[in-house]
């Protein structure tokens, strides 16, 4: 049966014989999915070898790689189900060549086992450690994919190794994409540098202080799409109340209240003055249950967010383009303020500033909460 392969899939036969191979790209280049057809070709081949498919954690192994495993095994009709042992972590095809499969949080796997042939996905969240460990382990070939999205890892290091294959992909050499994949790619353009850079580009990110790098500041505040809105609590820092519409792939932000040393009735006082439906959801920081409490009596339909990472919150803020009201003037502040830390050497680690974040934090808030539906109660 024949099965659709790129340039990926003919570079691993070209350099079959060099140990170590990097294939760094972009989102969607194909290169997992053509490095694991090249591998089960290889291993039919090539008798009672093993290979170890390895990634940071099993959920994330068994959500993509194992999928495309698979997939690829009917296609090539040598799916056996019975042979796929799914507990124990291993598939053995027709000619005694084992597939198996672990990650690294498994200690006893990751510093016990040896194999002929390693395959790590999505290496850059492999420590150096981890790699080490591993590449120990393995007699012969070793394969690494990842997208460049750290400033810093040891892969960078490996590339200028002896016996090192590189190369770098990017989703244009992909031809099985579908228009509307590449199209939300592309976008990326108009949303990210960095972003656009690393999985549009396959181009590590660039060292920038800078959290947001894109965003443009309007004259007119849409009245149409899907309305949120967002409360950061502060006393010395500021209380931050932000609107956000989000229309498809656009969120327009407005700042609606941005002031220090504002108690919860003065609060109360502005959100009513406003003329705010008081039946609409309002997000309130979690951390402070006394406030939500404070504007439930008042009538107001404020909920506690349910917070993820920081970086989960500036992620989701990033897949969107950005519009800011001018007359915002606090909130443009944060966005261009807004800064990543730097180490003891000065390097800039993946941990934001707790500086000019007031609204951002309100902003995140608004976004975490998007996917829930409106709720209202009655007031007696």
């Amino acid at each position: 049966m024949k099965i659709q392969t790129t340039n990926i899939y003919e570079m691993l036969e070209d350099n079959k014989n060099v140990r170590l191979k990097l294939f760094q790209g972009s989102a969607r280049s194909g290169k997992t999915y053509n490095i694991l057809i090249w591998l089960v070709i290889h291993l039919l081949q090539h008798p009672n070898k093993t290979l170890s498919i390895v990634r940071k954690t099993l959920p994330a192994l068994k959500g993509s790689v194992l999928r495309d495993l698979k997939e690829i095994l009917e296609s090539l009709d040598i799916y056996n189900p019975s042979d796929w042992k799914k507990q124990e972590g291993y598939y053995t095809l027709p000619n005694g060549a084992v597939i198996e499969w672990f990650s690294t949080d498994e200690e006893q796997k990751l510093r016990g086992r040896k194999r002929e042939i390693l395959f790590i996905n999505e290496g850059n969240e492999l420590t150096r450690d981890d790699y080490v460990q591993l590449a120990i382990r393995t007699t012969e070939q070793i394969i690494i994919d990842y997208n460049p999205s750290d400033l810093y890892s040891y892969i960078y290091d490996l590339i200028e190794e002896e016996d090192t294959f590189f190369h770098k992909s990017t989703y244009k050499e992909n031809p099985f994409l579908s228009k509307e994949i590449v199209k939300e790619i592309e976008s990326l353009k108009d949303k990210d540098d960095n972003l656009w850079r690393v999985f549009g580009l396959g181009e590590r990110g660039v060292a920038t202080n800078s959290v947001f790098s894109k965003w443009s500041e309007i004259k007119h505040y849409p009245s149409e799409g899907r309305l949120i809105r967002a409360l950061d609590v502060g006393y010395q820092d500021p209380m931050a109340l932000v609107e956000v519409r989000i229309i498809g792939e656009d969120i327009y932000l407005r700042e609606l209240i941005y002031k220090t040393q504002m108690t919860t009735p003065d609060l109360i006082y502005q959100i009513q003055k406003m003329g705010i439906d008081m039946t609409d959801d309002l997000w309130v920081d979690s951390a402070a249950p006394q406030v939500i409490e404070e504007l439930k009596r008042a009538g107001i339909n404020a909920k506690p967010v349910k917070k993820h990472t920081i970086l989960h919150g500036i992620d989701m803020i990033k897949r969107h383009r950005v519009h800011i009201h001018k007359d915002s003037t606090n909130l443009l502040e944060e966005f261009q303020n807004y800064k990543w830390k730097t180490n003891k050497d000065g390097k800039i680690i993946d941990q934001p500033e707790d500086l000019n974040n007031h609204a951002i934090d309100a902003v995140r808030y608004a976004l975490e909460m998007s996917n829930k539906p409106k709720t209202t109660y009655s007031f007696l």
